[in-house]
Parts: structure tokens; C-alpha cells; sequence
């Protein structure tokens, strides 16, 4: 088996293993968040709860439901800064196994040298903030922030208004953040798959600018959760996006695949949010031809060995 027919199962082997642990990092944060609410909460309880419970009226006295806003807005914006860097640690190293893992393997099917070296941090943020219906990653993510913050001000404010215990008003905090943990791992498992194919693609992309010859192959997972070309009432047929249609279809590196709703290199670059987001497909690569091969030490060389021997021109992005 060439290493190009094997590089997509090495890249998903890596990936699952950072998206694995920055899932854990991101619950762990939600954790930590509740808690120092939960404090935050229990510490306003005891100075002002009249009867076991707390009131509107009594929190509206000297600013104190103010204060305590002001409080729970400074938590949730430090643990949102932690899970944006958690979110783009994942991002950042899943391009990288994509990107690098590729060039491994046209290299050393191959047997060409094509110029690859480490890649910039500048690229791998652009990567990053590549928009989706419009917003970039930063956008998406400091809406869910102002979001959040709206929904426990809100809950917060009802807890009062019905003179809860500060056990009920704790389960509000709860159930409130545990909706927005939710979205957060699903932005780390989707958004990373989107990063893949990126990185992928940009290595693929580059082996033909340096002289290899290669296509693409658009492939569907294959299960009941493919797209299907669902949309909304009597339409659905034509407007969902339908990725069970590209199944199979070769291009060109250079060229776009058509879905219903947009055009794109990949899967999550089709440039439309019915198109890209919870998208799980995946390109495969063919070698076409090769001008000019010319390294017959890439042959058989290990991937660790490679991205000692072939990145060693500039620093490493960690």
C-alpha cells in the first residue's frame, strides 16, 4: 500500500487524539467555570438571603444585582479566553497532521523533493478564521460568549424574581451553561475536521506547483447521516445541500467540487454554511504524474524520520 493510501487513516489516528484531549480541556473549563460561579453565587446568599432564599427586591438594592453581574460577566469572559485557546491549540495541530502527514507521503511515494518546510503560524490563523457563512471562527465564538452571558443574566434574574434557594438558582447556572458545553465540543470535532482537509489540501496543492500531477477524490461517509439534500418543507430536494451527489467524483487538484448550495477545494471550504458546517467528508489524493522525480532516499523513509529530515530548514510550529 502506497503511504498516500494509508496517510488519511495515519491523519484521522492523530487527529482523534488531540480532538480527544482538547474535548476533555474544554469540559474541564466549563467545570471550572460552574464552580466559581457557583461560589460567586453562594457568597451573595449568604450576606442577603432572607429565609433560605434571595430575592429581586433585595438584590436591587444598592447595585447589588449589578455587582453580582459584573461578577459572573469577568468569570465567563476568562474561561471563554482559556476555551478559545483550547479550541485553536486543536485547530492549529490538526492542520499541521494534515499538512504534514500529506507531503510525507507524496514525498516518499514519489521519491521528490518539493521544497516543503514548517508551517507559519500567520497560515495556520487564516486557515483558522476562513469565514463560514460570513462569520469567522473569532465571530462565532464571541457570539456564543454574548449569548451565554445573556441566558445566565436571564436566568439569574428569574431565579430571583421567584425568591429561589440557592440550591435551585445553582441548577440554573447548570442547565444554562451545560447547552453552550455542548456547541463548544462541537465546534472542536467540526471545526478540526474542516482544518484537516485544509491542511491537506494545501499540502496537496503544493506538490503540484513543485511537479507532481495529482486529484482529488470527494468522499461521503457512507452512513443515514450523510446530507441528503435536506432542507425545509416542499423544497428540500433542491435546496439542501446533498453530499451523497459527490460521492466518488475526481477533479484536478486546482479545480472546485459543485455541491447544491456552493463551490469548494474541499469539504468545509464549499462556501456555505449548509454546506460546511457539521460536514464529515474527506478527500483522497491521486498521484497523476510526476516530472521530476529525483530522491531515491525518500524511499521507504518513516514519517518522524521525514519531518526531521525535510522540515529541519525553519523552526516548527507547536
Amino acid at each position: 500500500m502506497s503511504n498516500l493510501n494509508k496517510s488519511n487513516e495515519m491523519i484521522e489516528k492523530e487527529v482523534d487524539k488531540k480532538v480527544d484531549e482538547g474535548e476533555r480541556k474544554v469540559l474541564k473549563q466549563y467545570a471550572l467555570l460552574l464552580n466559581d460561579i457557583r461560589r460567586t453565587l453562594a457568597s451573595v446568599y449568604e450576606k442577603f438571603e432572607q429565609n433560605g432564599s434571595l430575592t429581586f427586591s433585595e438584590m436591587a438594592k444598592y447595585n447589588r444585582l449589578q455587582a453580582l453581574t459584573k461578577q459572573i460577566n469577568h468569570l465567563l469572559n476568562t474561561h471563554y479566553k482559556n476555551i478559545k485557546d483550547v479550541v485553536y491549540d486543536v485547530l492549529g495541530e490538526s492542520y499541521l497532521d494534515g499538512y504534514y502527514i500529506t507531503a510525507w507521503a507524496v514525498e516518499t511515494d514519489t521519491l521528490s523533493k518539493l521544497s516543503y518546510s514548517s508551517v507559519s503560524k500567520e497560515t495556520i490563523n487564516a486557515m483558522i478564521e476562513n469565514p463560514i457563512s460570513g462569520l469567522t471562527l473569532s465571530e462565532r465564538l464571541e457570539k456564543h460568549r454574548v449569548d451565554i452571558i445573556y441566558k445566565i443574566k436571564q436566568e439569574v434574574t428569574q431565579g430571583l424574581i421567584k425568591g429561589e434557594t440557592y440550591g435551585t438558582m445553582a441548577n440554573r447556572v447548570k442547565d444554562a451553561l451545560e447547552g453552550d458545553v455542548t456547541k463548544a465540543v462541537r465546534v472542536v470535532r467540526t471545526e478540526s475536521h474542516r482544518s484537516v482537509e485544509a491542511g491537506k489540501h494545501d499540502s496537496a496543492e503544493h506538490a503540484q506547483k513543485n511537479g507532481v500531477i495529482m486529484s482529488k477524490e470527494w468522499n461521503s461517509m457512507q452512513d443515514e447521516r450523510v446530507r441528503p439534500g435536506r432542507g425545509i418543507g416542499k423544497k428540500s430536494s433542491r435546496t439542501g445541500a446533498n453530499h451523497r451527489m459527490l460521492d466518488g467524483i475526481t477533479i484536478p487538484i486546482d479545480q472546485n467540487f459543485k455541491g447544491k448550495l456552493g463551490s469548494g477545494p474541499a469539504p468545509g471550504q464549499l462556501g456555505h454554511a449548509g454546506e460546511d458546517i457539521n460536514c464529515r467528508c474527506f478527500l483522497t489524493y491521486t498521484v497523476e504524474s510526476i516530472k521530476k522525480p529525483n530522491a531515491k532516499e525518500l524511499e521507504n523513509m518513516a514519517f518522524e524520520t521525514w519531518k526531521k529530515e525535510r522540515l529541519k530548514s525553519s523552526s516548527e510550529v507547536k
